[in-house]
């Protein structure tokens, strides 16, 4: 079950500052778009070259969709890998959907495993929260759980 976010219109500034401060800069990232356009934005979706992921997948791009709301006292954001090629999904979310894990989780889903946990980041900012994410994403959870 999902939890919407609590209200408000993402921050637009916000999602120049994530596309241009981290997604351009990952070198793994080919294409990073606003969803559904630069005026309307409500997401980022950043699509993966799929020859520069470890472990290999292909033929089609993984993608990470990233949806972030400034509030106070803590935002609302999702960051959610998906892999078609395998079937893997991978998400770090700051929400209420699993407050019995605290202010943010890590969730994965194979196609025959699944498991959730609490997360805290080291950083504050959401540029660096990302940067944190996609570290951990491409440096050990790709890695460890996708098959």
């Amino acid at each position: 079950m999902s939890v919407p976010h609590p209200g408000g219109d993402p921050n637009a500034n916000l999602y120049a500052q994530l596309k241009r401060d981290v997604l351009d800069r990952v070198p793994h990232i080919t294409a990073v778009e606003y969803v559904p356009d630069d005026i309307e934005a409500k997401k980022l979706r950043a699509t993966f070259d799929h020859t520069r992921i470890r472990p290999p997948t292909g033929p089609e791009s993984p993608e990470l969709i990233v949806t972030w709301y400034r509030q106070t006292p803590h935002d609302w954001f999702r960051v959610n890998y998906s892999d078609s090629n395998t079937g893997f999904h991978a998400g770090w979310h700051q929400d209420e959907d699993h407050p019995d894990l605290g202010l943010a989780h890590f969730q994965y889903t194979t196609t025959d495993s699944e498991d959730r946990w609490g997360v805290s980041f080291e950083h504050e900012t959401p540029s660096l929260i990302l940067w944190e994410i996609i570290e951990e994403l491409l440096e050990t959870v790709l890695p460890t759980y996708q098959q």
